[in-house]
């Protein structure tokens, strides 16, 4: 009976070494998205399937109520006019400095080589095309271009592109809105067409959205399921832009404009580039806001990259905690230099294909936010009566 009992001990333990091989492992599990279970999937049919031909939908199919509240929060009024002029820079460009129009394949999603990273999503636009951002007008930043008026504190990520270029899923889920979306503030349709994917898998317990708008067509509508890398619509110029390119956010938890983080985060890098993150913060740990960053190479082919560190309004990622970006860097050396109240601070940082750099730069001084100016009154005449009106610009 002794022998038959210690037998039996034996074959169980080596059945659990079998059966859970991460019990003896010491390395950090990677996350994955957790898939959310759907007890029906929509039926759909493929915007393009078997070499088929897309069909866009009929323009009354474009005014579908969608499944779900679309915005809670309002998109703002932006603060200035974007000149027409800003058409002629919606061309490929890799920087301020110098153009660099090839980029490699994007690597695969999911990839989270560690755990903090999450770059889940694919790129929206296909290879062969514009697949990376416009530089001039970074997540969290104002239009950086000094010849233009300041518009507003960018919520996304601008893929300039020539009308009618496919407009891709970033990540399966279902269509929760296909069509135009006004904002509830004033009613004006600054997105234009507009597809709003919740996705069937969930970041640490929270629902993840990805909105595509400006587009040309729709090929999908509310309720359809789709697969990632689904065609979804054409790059258009609908609604209120200077310019055809796709406007894409990733909204996390909340589906609204102010739960946006950067898509930086979340598109999987190139292959052999990754990613620069950071806090910038004061003495106290504040984060500071409108900190000029400049990212130079000192050994590698790429071009020189200037940015700002976040407006306050913007949400940083829930893990980073992060107060700028600078995605799509070639791996190699660069020099990170910050300057803010007349003083600089400058490392040097080494990016690692499909990884995120991340850093920590402290100052000695307590950051003290300048204030929001409030507009100044001019004096206007109408029928010999004086008035006062405040002297300010809204966009078109």
């Amino acid at each position: 009976m002794r022998f038959t009992l210690r037998a039996l001990c034996v074959s169980l333990c080596l059945l659990c070494v079998v059966l859970c091989p991460a019990c003896t492992s010491t390395e950090t599990a990677v996350p994955l998205p957790t898939p959310i279970p759907v007890a029906e999937i929509p039926t759909f049919i493929p915007a393009v399937a078997q070499g088929g031909t897309a069909v866009p939908l009929a323009t009354a199919e474009l005014t579908a109520t969608p499944t779900e509240t679309a915005v809670v929060v309002p998109t703002p009024v932006g603060t200035g006019i974007a000149p027409d002029d800003t058409l002629l820079f919606f061309v490929p460009d890799a920087g301020p400095e110098t153009a660099v129009d090839w980029r490699p394949p994007p690597m695969e999603a999911p990839l989270s080589i560690h755990p903090d990273e999450h770059y889940w999503l694919l790129r929206p636009i296909p290879s062969g095309s514009r697949n990376y951002d416009l530089e001039w007008y970074p997540f969290g930043n104002d239009v950086m271009l000094p010849e233009f008026f300041p518009y507003r504190i960018h919520h996304g990520s601008d893929f300039p592109n020539d009308p009618g270029t496919p407009v891709l899923a970033a990540g399966s889920g279902t269509v929760i809105h296909a069509g135009p979306l006004p904002s509830p503030l004033n009613g004006v349709n600054y997105y234009g067409n507009t597809v709003i994917i919740k996705h069937d898998w969930q970041w640490q317990g929270r629902d993840v959205y990805t909105l595509y708008a400006h587009t040309l067509e729709l090929f999908v509508q509310p309720g359809d399921y789709v697969q990632a890398g689904q065609l979804l619509a054409g790059v258009g110029s609908s609604g209120a832009v200077s310019g055809p390119h796709l406007h894409l956010e990733v909204r996390i938890g909340d589906n609204n404009y102010a739960s946006a983080t950067n898509p930086s985060l979340w598109l999987v890098p190139f292959e052999g580039w990754g990613t620069l993150a950071g806090r910038l913060v004061d003495k106290n740990g504040q984060m500071i806001s409108d900190a000029t960053i400049t990212v130079t190479p000192i050994n590698v082919e790429a071009a020189r990259r200037v940015q700002r560190t976040y407006h306050p309004s913007i949400l940083s990622d829930p893990i980073w905690r992060e107060n700028f970006v600078v995605g799509d860097l070639p791996a190699g050396n660069y020099t990170l230099r910050l300057n803010i109240n007349d003083r600089a601070y400058q490392r040097e940082v080494t990016i690692y294909p499909g990884r995120t750099t991340f850093e920590v730069i402290s100052t000695e001084f307590e950051f003290i936010p300048t204030p929001t100016p409030l507009p100044t009154p001019v004096l206007t005449t109408t029928v010999g009566i004086t008035t006062t009106e405040p002297n300010s610009t809204t966009s078109p």
